[in-house]
């Protein structure tokens, strides 16, 4: 049998969405469910889920410099 995954905290499950701000964007990271965490850079999703937060978190960072980069552009 395989071995049961722990299980995810319940302040994590209810917790909201963390914000942080990154090149004058906001970024939002919240838990989606079953070890998936998904990302927005100022109300707009970023595509897909992310398997941990801090890949969720590198995704925001990454859309949040792209969006910079147009917008100097």
């Amino acid at each position: 049998m395989p071995p049961r995954r722990p299980a995810v905290p319940l302040r994590t499950l209810l917790a909201p969405p963390e914000i942080f701000m990154v090149l004058g964007h906001n970024v939002s990271i919240g838990y989606v469910a079953q070890g998936r965490w998904t990302v927005s850079v100022d109300g707009g999703p970023v595509p897909g889920t992310f398997g941990s937060k801090a890949e969720a978190w590198e995704a925001g960072v990454r859309a949040a410099g792209i969006q910079e980069q147009q917008r100097s552009a």
